[in-house]
């Protein structure tokens, strides 16, 4: 991803975060997800869990499997660097049975997070990754405690956690693709720099979530919420 998209998202997103640290941050995800040799067992990129399974949503091909190994080492490479991260989640945003939109957990790390979102009005109260999934705008809940009070939040869900932040992975031209959602164990973990680096994972993941929805490596595409 050219440095001048990246600028175009920081600049659209109206984000304050060093361009250099972004792109540095950007960079290092991608080279995880190129060169990465790790041998990750099936049953940790098709996740199921109680009933639920992967599965049911992806086709099982190479193609796809193979996205979600790499989306499975970037995410682990981000966490695994990140202080006082609580929980962090990669989501698809996709159509479900009756055409409705969903998020659909590709990926996580950390504490339990929800393996499915039906994005309806009341989704979007409870969850920052439905808000930003049916906005397209990057959310920063840096106190959620207040947040809660304010009624800018709510739900039993988002006592657990001091802070969130919700990211949309685009294509090029802004169409929604999924969501990377983290939460922090304390409010200061989620600063400037801890921004930037979940900020590249989101720019970084692009591709194999375009991989993961049947497009074409390079296509462009967007759906309306």
């Amino acid at each position: 991803m050219p440095a001048a998209l990246i600028k175009d998202f920081l600049l659209t997103q109206g984000l304050k975060l060093p361009l250099d640290e972004v792109r540095a941050a950007y960079l290092t995800a991608q080279t995880v997800m190129d060169m990465g040799t790790a041998s990750i067992d099936r049953s940790v990129l098709w996740r199921s869990d109680e009933g639920w399974k992967l599965a049911d949503y992806l086709s099982c091909d190479n193609v796809r499997e193979d996205a979600l190994k790499r989306l499975f080492m970037a995410l682990d490479s981000v966490f695994s660097r990140s202080t006082g991260v609580q929980s962090a989640a990669v989501y698809a945003l996709m159509p479900s049975e009756n055409q409705a939109f969903q998020l659909i957990c590709l990926s996580r790390q950390g504490e339990v997070l929800e393996n499915l979102w039906d994005l309806d009005e009341a989704a979007g109260k409870v969850s920052l990754a439905c808000r930003s999934a049916q906005s397209g705008w990057m959310n920063v809940a840096s106190d959620v405690r207040r947040w809660l009070d304010l009624g800018e939040l709510s739900g039993e869900r988002n006592h657990a956690s001091a802070a969130q932040i919700s990211i949309p992975v685009c294509t090029e031209s802004g169409g929604v693709l999924g969501v990377v959602h983290v939460e922090f164990e304390c409010a200061e973990c989620a600063d400037e720099a801890a921004q930037a680096e979940w900020v590249a994972l989101a720019l970084a993941l692009s591709e194999p979530l375009k991989l993961l929805l049947g497009m074409s490596a390079g296509k462009d595409g967007s759906e309306d919420v």
